[in-house]
């Protein structure tokens, strides 16, 4: 019971780290003696000392024959850090509980066993499925190369994002849209199609809550984009990426001067984007979570292509009777999703609802 209890702990300070740490995981660290906390740390910012290291340095002395809890494995390989069960095993520490083994392929159960070779009690699976939902972004990435895709709608409760096509029309409330800043910070970048950019004008950025700007991606085809559109305005300080599957150089060289990266990818069946293949290319640039922002055929592309691991709809209480649907089905091409692992949550008088897809055809 207090394995359980000390886990929770830990996975309450990993989370300090959401939005900082990326691509490495949110991990938190809890050193316990005689039934006493005497020390936490979390991995604070990539590049920096992982959480175990932070912890075992705030306990000191401490930490000899105490007990540490944390929620993934202790790394054994060297990274911008030294091993962490070096740290450990230095320490004095004796037993290590730990709530979810490292999916990384350079661990394989490495820290886990080289703790055990040294006399060191390891206990795992604890609170595992927390562990496992807390670094779903790093998961995916780790295991599959290809960023962890999240696609948020906000819409009517008839499922209608503008009552008026081409036009921007707000739904929901002030409270929607600083949920909505908060979610741009702890994803490594957000997307939007060309339509949308063009419709609403968005700079996409973190204005109404602390954390970092995400990049900019957006999807333009036949780089058709106004260069002057808000979105590109800060590129050279926050980066943007165009993905286009264009060959005019002298566009593509505006673009460039601006700051604005550009990745070609190829069409699909359809002549839009092959999204299959832009996520692996955003994989290989260590972009690790993808929050997709609109508009309804980007919706739709994410969907056909089965690449949306997270739906968050925003649902605001208004009925419009007819406009834009949230999803263009005639370009899901059959495919749909039902919800499962399912949360709901209020914010004001807008309601939030969040699923895991599981995917079918009509």
């Amino acid at each position: 019971m207090n394995d359980v209890k000390y886990m929770k702990q830990a996975l309450r300070i990993a989370r300090k780290g959401v939005g900082k740490v990326s691509p490495n995981p949110l991990v938190g660290a809890v050193i316990v003696k005689s039934g006493t906390i005497v020390a936490e740390g979390f991995h604070e910012v990539y590049g920096s000392d992982h959480a175990e290291v932070n912890a075992l340095k705030a306990a000191g002395g401490k930490a000899k024959n105490s007990v540490l809890y944390c929620n993934l494995e202790p790394c054994n390989h060297r990274g911008n850090t030294p091993p962490c069960t070096d740290a450990i095993i230095k320490s004095g520490i004796t037993k290590v509980v730990i709530g979810l083994k490292d999916p990384n392929p350079k661990m394989n159960g490495n820290g886990i066993r080289k703790l055990r070779d040294n006399g060191i009690e390891v206990r795992t699976g604890v609170l595992e499925d927390e562990c496992r939902q807390l670094n779903s972004f790093y998961h995916k990435y780790i295991t599959s190369g290809m960023p962890f895709i999240t696609v948020k709608m906000a819409q009517s409760l008839d499922g209608i994002i503008t009552p008026r096509k081409s036009t921007r029309y707000r739904i929901t409330s002030d409270k929607a849209i600083r949920y909505v800043h908060k979610l741009r910070a702890e994803y490594d970048a957000v997307l939007i199609g060309r339509r949308t950019a063009e419709i609403d004008n968005p700079f996409l950025t973190v204005r109404l809550k602390n954390g970092r700007n995400p990049v900019r991606i957006l999807l333009d085809t036949e780089l058709r984009s106004d260069p002057g559109m808000n979105i590109f305005n800060s590129a050279q300080s926050d980066k943007v990426i165009i993905a286009t599957a264009s060959r005019n150089k002298n566009r593509v060289d505006e673009f460039t001067k601006k700051g604005v990266e550009i990745i070609k990818v190829a069409k699909n069946d359809r002549g839009m984007l092959n999204l299959t293949g832009l996520a692996a290319e955003l994989g290989k640039r260590t972009i690790t979570s993808v929050l997709v922002e609109g508009g309804a055929g980007v919706f739709a592309g994410f969907i056909r292509e089965r690449l949306v691991d997270r739906v968050i709809f925003v649902v605001a209480p208004v009925v419009f009777g007819k406009g834009v649907n949230v999803i263009d089905s005639y370009s899901t091409n059959g495919s749909y999703f039902s919800l499962k692992e399912v949360q709901r949550k209020q914010l004001g008088i807008d309601s939030i609802i969040i699923g895991k897809p599981e995917y079918s055809r009509v």
